[in-house]
């Protein structure tokens, strides 16, 4: 009933149409004039609802700030004011008279009645349509993907243009297209506050309603024709959902270049092309192996100096405090139970969340400190050289596994070719170089895991913060997966949060105990004895 409701009126129209003179309707001088007038300043108008509406999405996203609410509610007036009282408003700030219009006036500037005005009227109806769409798709992603990229030592500004709007482009593409059609379609504003001056003016839906008047054929034409319009614009942004997941996929792979799939198969002894790159080869460059262990990245020479750290925090609405050191070199497994603040330390120590009180240091370098009556440090997550595994892989779903691997080391700014590179020597060192050309979905949960250790380790940093990185594992993956640690994490320094004592007594080299005295968590250093 409700697809009836919109759709009948529609055929009603296609009935009332003249077929026989539509080409003469659709081809006039006016006609034509009004439609050109309409898709240039909607182009303009969409191009300026994204330069605007991508940043103030992206703010009442994220922004924690007080006033948020009572912004988002006058950025979203647009949505419920009759557009006609909106064009009063424009009026009533760019016309001659107005609070803006009158220092223009008086520096030769006539923004009212001008195509400048059209632009400004669609632009304050369409505005909203692009923000909600952009807001709800930052506030569904939520922050998880930025703070990986934040612990592989990409700045706001890489993460923001690799990580964030990639991942928003669906709904970026989509409320754009949305913005398009209102532009297009609007009518009341742009009539109050432009006026309808042929060829200046006039846009299309203005036509429409003066040749209601004098040739009602030549309107249901016209009205046709923007109806024709809309719904390829509004259809090309909605995506298709033949197949579960499929429309997000899809448009990705469409934005992003062809989808690679599962790389190539040779049976043993089946022949191949001389020209086609072997498997976690790059297409133009020499054969992959390593020739130095720091140049590719491998764990058996590392590129810097084992790191020790040094952990003094305290949370007071989380009621969690911890003090523990770990050696140069050293595994150090975090223990405790659930809710008891492990992985709220490990937040605090990658720069994901700022202690109340207390100091965190990476080496002989001071990242975090604040305490009173001292100067407060705060070393942001991407310049501390420390990166955070979270219980969940969280590979970037918009880019390959080569690529997800290689974006810690292109973060770092090396060269695609060096950093393609390195990405395929700690695929081979975690035995998962066959997935490079595949995508995130096409793996495993225990695939997916060993590409997210590959990628943290590839970005070479200072210290490794794992926190359970076993628990989406079954008791079968686990044992090859504390292999892959072991021989991965030797020579760097490393905290594990784990709940499995086999993990403590392969990995670990001294044990720190979180446990609740009170309505408060302590943290203490335990030393264990282990084989």
């Amino acid at each position: 009933m409700g697809a009836l409701l919109v759709l009948l009126p529609v055929v009603g129209m296609m009935f009332r149409i003249d077929w026989a003179h539509l080409g003469e309707l659709l081809t006039s001088d006016s006609s034509v004039a009004a439609l050109s007038l309409s898709l240039r300043t909607a182009v303009l108008s969409t191009g300026l609802c994204l330069v605007l509406g991508c940043p103030l999405a992206l703010v009442l996203a994220r922004s924690t700030a007080r006033g948020l609410t009572l912004l988002r509610s006058l950025v979203l007036l647009p949505l419920v004011l009759p557009p006609v009282v909106g064009g009063i408003a424009l009026l009533s700030t760019f016309g001659r008279m107005g609070l803006l219009g009158r220092p223009l006036a008086f520096l030769g500037i006539d923004v009212a009645f001008s195509a400048v005005a059209v632009v400004l009227a669609q632009t304050f109806v369409a505005l909203p349509f692009l923000v909600v769409s952009l807001e709800g798709a930052l506030r569904t992603t939520g922050t998880r993907y930025e703070q990986v990229a934040a612990g592989l030592g990409a700045s706001p500004t890489r993460t923001l243009f690799r990580v964030t709007l990639p991942l928003a482009l669906p709904a970026v593409l989509s409320g754009a297209a949305l913005s398009f059609a209102r532009c297009l379609g609007e009518f009341g504003a742009t009539l109050t506050f432009a006026g309808s001056l042929q060829g200046v003016t006039r846009t299309l839906p203005l036509e429409i309603y003066l040749q209601r008047e004098t040739d009602p054929d030549a309107a249901v034409a016209l009205s046709l024709l923007l109806v024709l319009v809309a719904v390829l614009v509004v259809g090309l942004s909605a995506p298709s959902r033949r197949r579960r997941g499929a429309g997000f996929r899809a448009n990705l792979t469409g934005w992003f270049g062809r989808d690679r799939g599962a790389p190539e198969t040779h049976e043993p002894g089946e022949s191949r092309d001389a020209g086609t790159p072997r498997e976690g080869e790059v297409p133009g460059e020499p054969d992959a192996a390593p020739s130095s262990p720091i140049s590719d990245g491998v764990p058996a020479g590392d590129a810097h100096e084992a790191t020790g750290l040094r952990v003094a925090v305290a949370q007071e609405q989380r009621r969690v405090a911890a003090e523990f050191t770990v050696a140069p070199g050293a595994t150090a497994a975090l223990l405790g139970a659930n809710g008891v603040g492990k992985s709220t330390v490990l937040a605090m120590v990658a720069g994901l969340l700022a202690p109340d009180r207390g100091t965190v240091v990476v080496g002989e370098r001071c990242v975090v400190r604040a305490e009173p009556g001292e100067r407060s440090v705060w070393v942001p997550a991407h310049r501390r050289g420390v990166a955070l595994m979270a219980q969940e892989p969280l590979l970037f779903p918009h880019l390959s596994i080569l690529e997800n691997v290689a974006f810690g080391p292109r973060a770092a700014g090396v060269r695609r070719a060096t950093a393609r590179r390195r990405a395929m020597a700690w695929l081979r060192e975690v035995d998962a170089q066959e997935f490079a050309h595949r995508t995130p979905e096409q793996l495993s949960g225990g695939q997916a895991q060993r590409v997210a250790i590959a990628r943290v380790l590839a970005a070479d940093p200072r210290v490794v913060l794992l926190d359970e990185p076993m628990s989406a594992l079954d008791v079968a993956a686990r044992p090859r997966m504390r292999e892959v640690l072991r021989r991965v994490l030797v020579g760097r320094t490393a905290v594990l949060i784990t709940h499995d004592p086999d993990d403590v007594t392969e990995l670990a080299d001294q044990v720190v105990r979180l446990e609740r005295a009170g309505h408060r968590t302590h943290g203490r250093t335990q030393h264990a004895e282990v084989d």
